[in-house]
């Protein structure tokens, strides 16, 4: 029995209780119990604990448990204040928290310092205020400095809630005063006292100088960020309501910034160089690579990760003379670098970088934590069984909200000197559409054509943009997890003269990298939108590999073993325990390839998956019978799943798990219908 225990696990899962509205998960947690002093005893003895955690209740038992004292888990006042807003509002919270206080027996005064309630309203205010937040009224803070004022033995809370807000209307006020008077962005400010005719040429400015000024433009937007805002959930509702993720904007505005900063100075040298173009070029491709590496350096993952996309987006990718006249040395940075951000379907990986970084600050790629919540929000229901909210969908986002606040907090040791000269220079530079970046690029170097064998280039890195994760192009704004992928006009004689000089190692570092959804492109160029948005609005991604390479690839795998949190989340491009996530597009939105994800499973019909599809693309008023399901596939070909035909089995899996809904022409479908009806009914008769 000794043997016995001593091989036992410390936790084990015991199963599950239910109770009137609400469902808890058993564990069972073995302790030692404290030894005696006496030398003699040379055995240690343990006791098991039986701990209980929330998993799904109603909304009532859910604020009940927050105010209950026996409650066993340590972080469940975090879980519900970091999330509840996926499931109720503020004032409504606030509401049901002191009605249920109200609801129990009274409290002495001297008991509230310590009771569940103060705790948590105490904890609300530190680490969550801009709950509060709602300019002009601020109600739900109102509401809180309105109930806490008719108790009191929670004045000293109702004063520094009524600090708050003084402090949010003070802001207001500020934020109402013209332009001339409103805090300048840091850059602009940084930047004011340098005349842009005076302005010093990038080949001019220190390697450490600019990446240090990269991380502190990043620091800033970053400690800024709304974990909430970064929410599946919340994200994929930005279309429907004005600004409801401003801080996500701003950073991806910067990513944007950065990217086009690099393809401008490319493409834009200066012209005060002695050396010829293409060597003046491949100079400047070298200078970016030891910057990126700075920014590895000082843990600054998302300028990082910026330069690499501009290094690989289209205009820049497709320079063969430039890219031939690249040291070795930088070529060999460059890949390893690269390596930084793992394949899309493993992004824990990249996650654990950025943790691991304990020491100093870290700025990370913001698209890795969307890309995680985004497949949590695709993959569990809001709900299980009877209605009740799934609470265990709401921990497992608040593991990711979590780091996300320790990175914002190791943010505060950076101590970065300023460069006014480089933020001049940074903000004179003009932002290049993708056609203008395009046509510059072949104004450089025109295309060849050449031999059409290298068939092999269907992972070549296309721009993959979220482009209106910040847009607004034409008036509007499109979807959260949608991706726009542009080919940028390419030619396929073009495709195949930028293939033929890239090194192997070059071009497979570039299929390495995370994008900040869980998407892959089809190589298919002819399903590809052609884009000229403005890169500025455009938050340039890197091709993914293919769903082949990635099931192959051991490092995945074992990348996957790793993730114990994430081992039952379907993935994009692989079915794992009978499910997976697709991407779907909808052939007559005229704005490109936009695609939407939703979690497919084994027992999804194609009727099923095109409704769901339609939800998804806010077009619930329109039928799924005038619809057909056709994935698309390599080299122009497509496969049409049939009207009845479980999805999860008829699809392709060896290629993109990429769908489109296309329109039946008119009143194909209805004889379709009709004609099945009719010969059934012969064959009955």
């Amino acid at each position: 029995m000794g043997k016995w225990e001593l091989t036992m696990e410390p936790v084990q899962e015991w199963g599950e209780e239910h109770e009137d509205g609400a469902v808890f998960g058993i564990t069972l947690r073995r302790e030692p119990v404290q030894q005696s002093s006496e030398p003699t005893e040379a055995f240690v003895q343990y006791r098991t604990c039986k701990v209980r955690r929330l998993k799904a209740a109603t909304l009532d038992r859910l604020v009940s448990h927050l105010l209950d004292p026996c409650c066993q888990e340590q972080d469940y006042s975090r879980i519900l204040l970091s999330t509840y807003r996926t499931f109720t509002s503020t004032n409504k919270l606030i509401e049901m928290l002191f009605q249920r206080e109200n609801f129990a027996s009274a409290l002495d005064s001297t008991s509230y310092p310590n009771s569940s309630l103060w705790t948590l309203l105490q904890m609300w205010l530190d680490e969550y205020s801009d709950d509060f937040r709602d300019p002009p009224m601020h109600s739900s803070l109102r509401l809180m400095c309105l109930q806490l004022r008719g108790r009191p033995s929670l004045s000293p809370l109702a004063k520094h809630y009524e600090a708050l807000l003084k402090k949010f209307q003070t802001e207001d006020v500020v934020a109402g005063c013209p332009v001339d008077h409103m805090e300048e962005p840091a850059l602009n400010k940084e930047a004011k006292d340098f005349e842009l005719e005076n302005l010093a040429d990038f080949m001019d400015f220190s390697i450490t100088d600019v990446a240090e000024q990269l991380t502190r433009m990043d620091t800033d937007l970053f400690m800024k960020v709304v974990p909430f805002q970064c929410l599946g959930c919340v994200w994929s509702q930005r279309d429907k309501k004005e600004n409801l993720s401003p801080t996500i904007w701003a950073t991806i505005s910067q990513f944007n910034a950065v990217t086009n900063w690099v393809i401008t100075s490319l493409l834009r040298p200066s012209s005060s160089a002695s050396s010829s173009p293409t060597t003046q070029r491949a100079r400047v491709i070298e200078k970016w690579v030891r910057v990126a590496q700075g920014c590895r350096e000082l843990k600054n993952f998302s300028s990082l990760k910026a330069i690499l996309s501009a290094l690989q987006s289209n205009p820049i990718y497709r320079l063969r003379k430039t890219w031939a006249s690249v040291s070795r040395e930088a070529v060999s940075v460059f890949e390893n670098l690269c390596k930084t951000f793992p394949d899309e379907n493993c992004v824990l990986t990249s996650r654990e970088i950025f943790v691991d970084s304990s020491a100093g600050g870290t700025v990370p790629y913001l698209g890795t934590y969307l890309t995680v919540l985004t497949m949590l929000d695709t993959a569990l229901p809001d709900t299980v069984e009877g209605g009740l909210i799934n609470f265990e969908k709401r921990r497992r986002e608040y593991e990711i909200l979590r780091q996300i606040r320790q990175l914002q907090a190791s943010c505060s040791q950076y101590v970065l000197p300023r460069h006014p000269q480089i933020a001049a220079w940074l903000q004179s530079q003009k932002l290049l559409s993708d056609q203008e970046s395009y046509e510059l690029s072949r104004q450089l170097e025109t295309p060849h054509d050449t031999s059409p064998s290298n068939s092999g280039w269907s992972h070549r890195t296309l721009s993959k943009k979220l482009s209106s994760l910040l847009s607004g192009n034409e008036g509007s704004r499109k979807n959260a997890d949608q991706i726009s992928v542009s080919s940028s006009g390419s030619s396929s004689s073009e495709i195949e003269e930028s293939v033929s000089f890239i090194p192997p190692s070059l071009s497979s570092c570039g299929q390495n990298t995370s994008e900040a959804f869980p998407s892959s492109s089809s190589p298919d160029s002819s399903t590809m939108s052609s884009s000229s948005s403005s890169s500025q609005q455009d938050l340039n991604l890197n091709p993914s590999s293919s769903s082949s390479s990635a099931s192959a690839d051991p490092h995945l795998v074992s990348c996957h073993k790793r993730s114990v949190s994430m081992t039952s989340l379907p993935f994009y491009n692989r079915q794992v325990d009978d499910s997976c996530i697709i991407r779907v597009s909808v052939e007559f939105c005229n704005n490109g390839n936009m695609y939407k994800s939703i979690l497919l499973t084994s027992q999804d019909k194609t009727a099923q998956v095109i409704q769901r599809a339609l939800q998804k693309h806010n077009l619930e008023d329109v039928s799924e019978q005038d619809f057909t399901l056709v994935q698309v596939l390599a080299q122009g070909r497509e496969l049409h799943i049939p009207e009845k035909a479980n999805v999860f089995y008829a699809m392709s899996t060896s290629a993109n798990y990429d769908f489109v809904l296309r329109r039946c022409p008119k009143g194909q479908r209805k004889q379709l219908i009709r004609s099945v009806s009719l010969s059934s009914g012969r064959a009955t008769k």
